[in-house]
């Protein structure tokens, strides 16, 4: 850089001489010297927050099953009927599986898949939950007699039963809730919709089932439009709390705190 330099003679003063006057020029024009923090602000920073992947929250919530009205639902009950198979003897058990209740028993269950849509060409796959047999003394025994006999296996039926830990902590409780990612929902905003699709394993037979809503045998077109039960999600100010729709399908009703879903082995025509 170009600096213009004045020298000054003392002398000149020393003299007598007033009003002695030095001219220094000034100019407007300026020259760009450093763009470093110009550079920084407009490309480093933009780019650098394109590449950087947007943060997502994989934080879930648990969901409460409530009736259509709000009230708590404290018991889901799933009521199959396979082919007119409404019974564990129905299927291949004996008493004895029943009574020892055996591996075989034990490890038959019923799946449980969520989908953010009804539509199988489009949906994604959102969560699983498996419910393994059980069967509670009060089903078990004859009167609910812990000290009678058991009841036989053409007595219990294919049903599999979730309730609400805190109340029934000796229940199963494995299906009971619902979790999804926390910011999916607002507040008192639009709901969010989860379609069900059931499938029963046998462990004893090996074979696996799929379910669906319908009781009758339906043709293969009209089929895809009974496979799913649906289930509502929404967010109130007090929690998070999801219902089990009875005008999506037949399949659903409410008594009493009471949930219960039946589901059938799919026949085509």
């Amino acid at each position: 850089m170009l600096i213009n330099k004045y020298q000054i003679n003392l002398s000149t003063f020393a003299s007598g001489a007033t009003a002695t006057t030095i001219n220094i020029p000034i100019t407007m024009d300026f020259q760009m010297v450093d763009q470093g923090e110009l550079i920084q602000r407009v490309f480093v920073d933009v780019e650098t927050e394109k590449a950087i992947n947007p943060i997502l929250d994989y934080e879930k919530v648990r969901y409460l099953p409530t009736d259509l009205q709000g009230n708590h639902v404290d018991k889901i009950t799933y009521v199959l009927n396979l082919s007119g198979s409404v019974t564990y003897h129905d299927i291949g058990f004996t008493d004895d599986d029943i009574k020892f209740e055996t591996e075989r028993f034990k490890q038959t269950f019923l799946n449980l898949s969520f989908y953010d849509t009804d539509n199988p060409l489009t949906q994604n796959l959102i969560s699983n939950t498996t419910i393994f047999s059980s069967i509670s003394p009060l089903d078990l025994y004859q009167n609910g007699n812990t000290s009678g006999a058991v009841k036989p296996a053409s007595q219990i039926f294919l049903t599999f039963s979730v309730e609400n830990p805190i109340l029934n902590p000796r229940g199963s409780a494995e299906g009971y809730y619902l979790y999804d990612y926390k910011n999916q929902l607002e507040i008192n905003g639009s709901p969010r919709y989860l379609y069900m699709r059931g499938t029963f394993k046998n462990a004893k037979t090996g074979k696996s089932l799929n379910l669906m809503v319908n009781s009758t045998a339906l043709p293969i077109d009209q089929l895809v439009n009974k496979l799913y039960t649906r289930y509502v999600l929404v967010r109130k100010s007090n929690g998070y709390f999801y219902e089990i729709d009875n005008t999506y399908s037949n399949n659903v009703s409410y008594l009493t705190n009471n949930a219960t879903i039946n589901l059938y082995q799919i026949l085509a025509t």
